[in-house]
């Protein structure tokens, strides 16, 4: 059993439950559960409005006909499905500590979260096939098959993939070190082009969060093999944090621009907390 079933169980998934995960994605097409502006048939009532010639005869109010001797339609909410589409990073330095557990993690519940909900979800990973269309919560195992099947190679472009993606028109969650060179203006510009409601969460292992002074190390790149040395004194941490700090400040910028969202996640976090979290602002 792999690391991501053991933990993602069956209990697991009876705690995502209860946790009510309300977005504010812009529906885009019919038949979910996901309320619109937009005023049609369903069972939910929405409000009253003066009959109008063209109107269906089936929705008028023959009660309020009674009480005022003038026709009332009833408006309803036309229920929507959102279509969610998430961009997985799976470069080498996504590999490293817990950051490919604890993102697969992230990924599998809140592919849960959605399909509960009868949105669409799609998953992307560069470099890998997409896994697009998943409404039921019924095919979360395949979801999970997709996930443990990911691997973590290779150098950080994003870019270059990303302008390849099918992304249909939604919301996009982001899940990514962002240890990358291309420019996260440009990143994240490209995809509100591509009409997406941008939901960046930048994840990191609690080792990269917060180092903790040590003897002289060898330090490697998960990507290109290339090393240095280092010597963890308190000006070496210190420097190492305000240039995290630069760097999370850069993708909130960026991620602002695009009208998105910005979040940050160590993979000490507990996960589930996590996504309560963020219903605040998906």
């Amino acid at each position: 059993m792999t690391a991501l079933r053991e933990t993602f169980t069956s209990e697991y998934m009876d705690r995502i439950k209860k946790i009510s995960l309300q977005l504010k994605t812009d529906a885009v097409s019919v038949g979910g559960r996901r309320k619109s502006k937009a005023k049609g048939q369903s069972v939910e009532f929405s409000d009253f409005r003066n009959y109008t010639q063209g109107d269906s005869v089936k929705n008028i109010d023959w009660k309020s006909y009674g009480r005022l001797d003038k026709l009332i339609i009833k408006l309803f909410h036309e229920e929507r499905q959102a279509n969610v589409n998430i961009i997985l990073d799976t470069s080498g330095s996504m590999g490293f500590g817990d950051k490919g557990l604890t993102q697969k993690l992230l990924c599998a519940c809140l592919c849960y979260m959605f399909m509960l909900n009868m949105d669409r979800v799609n998953i992307f990973a560069p470099g890998n096939t997409p896994l697009c269309d998943i409404t039921s919560p019924s095919r979360i195992n395949i979801v999970v098959d997709h996930l443990d099947g990911l691997e973590f190679s290779g150098e950080g472009d994003l870019l270059g993939p990303l302008k390849k993606m099918p992304l249909r028109q939604g919301s996009c969650i982001f899940i990514s070190d962002f240890f990358t060179n291309d420019d996260k203006t440009a990143l994240f510009k490209l995809l509100a082009y591509k009409r997406q409601k941008l939901s960046a969460l930048v994840l990191l292992d609690k080792t990269e969060a917060d180092p903790e002074l040590d003897e002289d190390v060898t330090l490697e790149d998960c990507e290109n093999g290339r090393t240095m040395p280092a010597i963890p004194d308190k000006t070496a941490i210190k420097k190492y944090k305000a240039a995290l700090d630069a760097h999370l400040a850069e993708i909130a910028n960026a991620a602002k621009k695009a009208q998105g969202q910005f979040a940050f996640v160590r993979t000490d976090m507990n996960v589930l907390k996590v996504i309560k979290d963020m219903t605040v602002n998906f």
